[in-house]
């Protein structure tokens, strides 16, 4: 995880806190400009809440599910729909033809979309860091 961290940085800087975020959660990198922390029980969900003010963040709003911090940029629509399918695969609406994902920026904006959630097949192994 800290090589991923630094390859996507370009560089080999990191923080206390960069270290402590990549002790917590399932790691998803679908495109080299963003990754997707996604907490795995309570406890995980608790910690990621506490940063949420520092990073855009997702949740599905329409089952239960973990809260997902985005790390990088959401640079265009589709990366918007990857990132909210991907969300919806590890939510309790998984097995849904479709979920209401809530995206937060940091400015506080919040977006709603509905989308299908990410088949188990279709989540391709390289992007689990």
């Amino acid at each position: 995880k800290l090589k991923d961290l630094w390859q996507a940085r370009g560089e080999k800087k990191y923080s206390l806190d960069d270290i402590m975020l990549l002790k917590v959660g399932r790691h998803v990198r679908p495109e080299p400009y963003f990754k997707l922390i996604i907490g795995r029980d309570e406890g995980e969900n608790n910690y990621l809440r506490g940063y949420q003010r520092e990073f855009m963040h997702m949740r599905v709003v329409s089952h239960p599910s973990s809260v997902v911090l985005i790390e990088g940029e959401l640079e265009q629509d589709k990366d918007i729909e990857l990132a909210a399918s991907i969300v919806g695969r590890y939510s309790q609406g998984k097995s849904s033809e479709a979920v209401t994902v809530l995206l937060t920026k940091q400015d506080g904006s919040e977006h709603q979309f509905t989308v299908a959630p990410l088949p188990a097949d279709k989540v391709i192994k390289e992007w689990l860091v």
